[in-house]
């Protein structure tokens, strides 16, 4: 099998693209982030944008996928351990000035848009999955009841992040998350 071997300077150039398009749309959401508005903050010109991709909602979704990484979940085999290291992660995201702006606008320009909207459900359906396999693996071990409803507590898990977020405008700190994860984890195995 060969190797596709990449100019550096074309993968200098769609990450400086990137990075513009993802501050945009942090900075002025997704209806006013325009290819010509990244081309000014990147100083890449626009027909070297379009030769990478087609067309704004191409460039705006690989912007979102290259800025929206997945999260790692590990299996230590202790449900609040790995809740733990992956909700801190999550709130470490949420809460971060780079990420939560271009989630704001992910989320509200999803109401409008049926393909923001896929990339929000990318973006949920990912998390919460990752969520979900924690608490299924702890079910299986015993830790949590083996009905429990994994989907429900994967979403009461990831909700307060979000409210907390991007409604109440509070810090997601350690303290919070792990008095969170506690409650839920009670909660459940009632």
């Amino acid at each position: 099998m060969t190797k596709t071997v990449v100019d550096p300077r074309v993968e200098r150039t769609r990450k400086v693209v990137l990075d513009a398009a993802a501050a945009l749309l942090g900075e002025v959401g997704f209806g006013r982030t325009s290819i010509e508005a990244i081309a000014e903050r990147s100083g890449v010109a626009r027909s070297t944008i379009y030769r990478h991709w087609s067309d704004r909602v191409e460039l705006l979704m690989a912007a979102v996928d290259c800025k929206i990484v997945p999260m790692s979940a590990s299996d230590s085999g202790d449900l609040r351990d790995d809740l733990s290291a992956l909700l801190g992660e999550l709130a470490g995201r949420l809460g971060s000035p780079a990420m939560g702006p271009m989630l704001i606008s992910l989320i509200a320009e999803a109401q409008r848009d049926p393909l923001m909207a896929a990339i929000r459900e990318r973006f949920t359906s990912a998390r919460l999955g990752r969520i979900r396999s924690i608490v299924e693996s702890a079910a299986g071990r015993g830790e949590l009841p083996s009905d429990v409803d994994a989907d429900q507590m994967s979403e009461d898990l990831a909700a307060p992040l979000f409210f907390r977020a991007f409604i109440r405008l509070a810090p997601l700190d350690r303290e919070f998350v792990e008095h969170h994860i506690d409650r839920c984890i009670e909660a459940h195995r009632r």
